[in-house]
């Protein structure tokens, strides 16, 4: 085992594309770092081993989004959203073309029913695959397209609760000239709920650049991302017994950020631990569920998503143009 290095510090250095006022929660203790890792709470310690490395599984890719572990046949699913394909990775076989023409697909859901969903960013619609997972095929099914006969701007992210009512964000960003495209319908960037009966609900319109959403064990809480670069942030929504929005606040918020290249909160997903994963400037950001930042993980190009295999013992990160992979605990 490697030696661990000790750094006293206020200020998180890692986060070099934030401005420098950028302080963690507990930034004036001891910060245990080791390669890629910095760690603020020894509660990261619970899921992360320090001598895992982060791996690439694949490479060659546009701008790869949206990945959802599919339990039956084991396998990861994951968009690339300029080339309209979605592509598969299996842990013995590696990677392989999935669908051929996804639609512009960005975020990928299985329901209960043992279906994927299709949040295709670029067709503006939620979709799902008329075929079995299996058996993949190009042929979709809409499910929704317009809120109040307006069409959405580019539906994005989205996440299934146990009663099977979708939570998704809305923004802009598949469209050509995004918060500016002459085809823009709505005059805000959503974060909605939709009911197996088609009933849908906007939840909040206030977020300029609303992104990546998950929801807690016990379906309580709604976390979602904002990528407002003059206010990037993560949003907590408490949810009541019917899944409808109580209560709003800031999780957690970051200073400006500078450097556009390093990324901003984008995906996120909790782990079973209650640890929520997220991805943000430079790389992933854990935290614990009240908003203490736990650990960073350095990654090697800006991250946009990740999930977790069945047994949650491995992390699958879309970073640009490769597929990445950290094994944990």
């Amino acid at each position: 085992m490697q030696k661990i290095k000790y750094i006293l510090s206020a200020v998180c250095v890692f986060c070099l594309g934030v401005s420098d006022n950028t302080v963690a929660k507990e930034a004036n203790t001891q910060l245990l770092q080791q390669g890629p890792y910095k760690i603020y709470h020894e509660q990261a310690l619970e899921v992360l081993d320090l001598n895992n490395p982060v791996k690439t599984l694949a490479s060659g890719y546009d701008w790869l989004e949206g990945p959802v572990w599919v339990n039956q046949g084991g396998y990861l699913l994951y968009s690339d959203i300029p080339n309209h394909q979605v592509y598969k990775y299996t842990p013995d076989k590696g990677a392989s073309l999935y669908l051929a023409h996804s639609g512009y697909s960005n975020g990928l859901i299985v329901n209960k029913q043992n279906e994927l969903v299709l949040l295709q960013s670029r067709s503006r619609v939620i979709s799902k695959m008329k075929t079995p997972l299996s058996t993949p095929k190009s042929q979709y099914l809409q499910i929704v397209s317009h809120y109040n006969g307006q069409k959405f701007n580019s539906p994005n992210d989205g996440v299934f609760n146990d009663q099977g009512m979708l939570y998704f964000s809305d923004p802009p960003y598949g469209l050509p000239n995004q918060l500016d495209d002459e085809g823009k319908e709505l005059k805000f960037q959503g974060v909605y709920s939709l009911k197996n009966t088609g009933e849908l609900t906007l939840l909040d319109r206030d977020l300029i650049y609303p992104n990546g959403v998950a929801l807690s064990a016990d379906n309580k809480t709604l976390y979602v991302a904002a990528s407002n670069a003059n206010k990037p942030a993560w949003y907590q929504y408490d949810l009541n017994d019917r899944g409808a929005v109580v209560s709003k606040s800031i999780f957690y918020e970051l200073p400006p950020v500078i450097k556009h290249d390093q990324g901003l909160p984008d995906g996120l997903k909790v782990h079973k631990s209650g640890i929520i994963f997220a991805t943000g400037p430079n790389g992933l950001w854990l935290f614990n569920k009240n908003a203490e930042l736990l650990a960073q993980i350095e990654m090697r190009n800006i991250s946009a998503n990740l999930t977790f295999n069945q047994s949650q013992n491995r992390v699958y990160i879309t970073a640009h143009t490769q597929l990445l992979a950290l094994d944990l605990k």
